[in-house]
């Protein structure tokens, strides 16, 4: 990971904090941060203490990602701070946590933890976080949104859910990509861009290609594996696409549908068999918690994954590498 420069586009992690800086110097330094690393913005806190902010920045060849902590704060992107700072960009924000406001011309939005709001970079707002913040942020150029949906810009914001009931499936897998991408970031930038762009227009209404239908598909894997009753015409009307289609993109992918839910559930029940409280459960029940019909074959196939019997990899200090 490294630290960003004025003018710097590298590809990669970059992380700005005010933790350990002067007092003084914080709200600067942070305005000049976000100016070069993402959206130029005037900041200032809710009270005497001192702006305590956290980013990380993630660059691709055309899109910017970001993850951002900070106490109660309110920032500002006034007229004069687009002149000399102009986006030429869309940005959508996700609230993780910290209820905010969304002040804009036409009105305000009150975005709370599972809400999303995108709108153009380049027309003028303030948000405030009396509570402080933890949120992501999705940074698209305005010709590529333009390509991506057919509208040249956004006159209002667009708000959102991607979690909870409120949340649709494309959205949710657009937020665990960003924040799954600013975790690790993989090398391969055309997949990730491709796969976000098509969740991001699956979000708003606008479609959806088979990079974003398989990353909305795994993601709703990822989170329904437990169940035993997961299907692949469960996943594909989630997704909204025909059994036939999703078995293709997964085909596409190198694998199948079964594979994908084996391979998920196999994950979450070695998380759960290497935690502390899993070491406490009966093989038996960790696997019926995870979706398998029978022990048995919870053993077996763990093993062809892991390459040693679930026993013994929770009894053990040496993890063998995954096989495929």
């Amino acid at each position: 990971m490294t630290q960003a420069t004025p003018g710097a586009r590298a590809h990669g992690l970059t992380r700005f904090s005010t933790m350990g800086l002067p007092g003084a110097q914080r709200i600067a330094l942070w305005e000049e941060h976000n100016a070069r690393a993402l959206v130029g913005l005037q900041a200032r806190t809710l009270t005497d203490g001192v702006l305590e902010a956290t980013e990380l920045n993630l660059n691709l060849p055309r899109l910017q990602f970001a993850q951002v902590w900070g106490n109660p704060h309110v920032v500002e992107r006034s007229a004069r701070e687009i002149a000399r700072h102009p986006a030429e960009s869309v940005v959508a924000y996700f609230t993780l946590e910290g209820e905010g406001f969304f002040y804009h011309r036409d009105g305000c939005e009150i975005l709370k933890p599972g809400q999303a709001v995108i709108y153009d970079a380049d027309q003028p707002f303030m948000r405030g976080f009396s509570h402080g913040l933890k949120e992501l942020a999705l940074k698209v150029p305005r010709r590529t949104f333009s390509e991506l949906t057919g509208h040249s810009g956004l006159n209002r914001p667009k708000v959102f859910g991607f979690s909870g009931a409120d949340g649709s499936i494309h959205a949710g897998a657009l937020a665990s990509a960003l924040s799954a991408a600013l975790a690790g970031p993989t090398a391969d930038w055309e997949g990730l861009e491709a796969a976000t762009l098509e969740l991001l227009s699956a979000a708003l209404g606008t479609g959806s290609g088979p990079a974003g239908q398989l990353t909305a598909a795994r993601a709703f894997i990822s989170t329904h594996s437990a169940d035993p009753g997961l299907t692949a015409g469960r996943i594909a009307a989630v997704v909204g696409i025909s059994e036939r289609q999703l078995s293709r993109i997964f085909a596409e992918a190198g694998t199948s549908v079964p594979r994908a839910i084996l391979d998920a559930r196999l994950e979450a029940a070695r998380r759960l068999l290497l935690s502390p409280g899993g070491g406490r459960l009966p093989l038996g029940t960790l696997a019926l918690q995870q979706g398998f019909a029978s022990q048995a074959h919870f053993s077996r196939t763990y093993k062809q994954k892991f390459g040693i019997p679930p026993l013994q990899d929770r009894g053990g200090s040496i993890r063998p590498r995954t096989v495929s």
